[in-house]
């Protein structure tokens, strides 16, 4: 199983006081700051895979390209125990009906990670050329498989897993929680010390 692992440190500058001050309360506190922070991190790294993969909004598909990544991240939040928050990729790559898909005689051409990749023998529209038009199954990039009308498969681009393996996604999570982090903290604590 591949995995990857973004570790973000910051510099105390003064919160090692407040997480003594803030005493049994401190873990709650810290974990909160840590979720504070992480979920509009993550928010944009879901946006950056969205880049990263070249995955755009297309007429004919069901649902948006955002609901597209949602379905293939999960979130782990902090909590008093394990003070991580985590955001993982998993499954296979998306269909490539989010791949900007173009059609030719020999197949659909998807973007594969910015460069044109043709699928042979796949369409998403129907009729003949050069007047193809949409169709009850223009949902999908379809493949043929056999010598059947139905002998269909679904081909799929790049997946999730594989951009948020890029450089980009890694290095733009690093900066943003770097940024977020330290603030978020201190608020938290404070507002431990305050009583909530």
């Amino acid at each position: 199983m591949n995995g990857l692992q973004l570790r973000t440190d910051i510099t105390m500058k003064g919160l090692d006081a407040l997480v003594m001050a803030a005493g049994p309360k401190a873990n709650r506190a810290i974990a909160r700051g840590v979720n504070r922070a992480g979920q509009p991190t993550a928010n944009t790294g879901k946006r950056n895979i969205r880049e990263v993969l070249g995955l755009r909004k297309h007429p004919y598909a069901k649902g948006t390209a955002v609901q597209a990544v949602k379905r293939y991240t999960s979130i782990r939040k902090a909590t008093a125990a394990t003070l991580t928050f985590s955001m993982a990729g998993f499954g296979r790559g998306l269909p490539a009906i989010w791949y900007q898909p173009k059609e030719t005689p020999a197949g659909a051409t998807i973007n594969w990670l910015g460069a044109r990749k043709l699928i042979g023998r796949s369409f998403y529209l129907s009729g003949r050329f050069p007047r193809r038009k949409r169709s009850s199954i223009s949902h999908a990039v379809w493949e043929r498989t056999g010598k059947g009308r139905w002998a269909l498969s679904r081909p799929r681009g790049p997946g999730v897993p594989e951009a948020m393996q890029s450089r980009p996604f890694g290095s733009a999570w690093e900066r943003d929680a770097s940024a977020r982090l330290p603030h978020h903290m201190k608020e938290a604590l404070l507002a431990a010390l305050r009583g909530y």
